[in-house]
């Protein structure tokens, strides 16, 4: 599975980039594999990583279908790069979708 990246500077960030979340967030009952992720808060390291690989402030990996409900939404969302699912961070939070359970039961 790859992930298609979008990075963001704080400036476009106020001037309502974050828009996308709302968006994609009001069809997660018709499409709940919708995952769009962000390096955990927590890890400044992965962070400051992904900050230096994609030059955005703030860095987000959309899932096949996150990308293309946005792609078919219209959204106006600039896909940068293409990465494989190993290169996304190891310690991630769930932006858009429903968290996965660390525990099945």
């Amino acid at each position: 599975m790859s992930y298609h990246v979008v990075a963001l500077t704080m400036a476009q960030v106020r001037q309502g980039a974050l828009d996308f979340q709302r968006e994609l967030g009001s069809i997660l009952s018709n499409a709940p594999e919708l995952k769009v992720y962000s390096a955990s808060p927590f890890d400044l390291e992965e962070r400051r990583r992904a900050k230096d690989r994609f030059g955005g402030d703030i860095v987000y990996f959309f899932n096949e279908v996150a990308y293309q409900e946005s792609r078919r939404l219209g959204l106006d969302v600039e896909f940068i790069a293409e990465i494989p699912d190993e290169q996304i961070p190891r310690r991630r939070t769930v932006v858009v979708g429903m968290p996965e359970s660390k525990t099945r039961v």
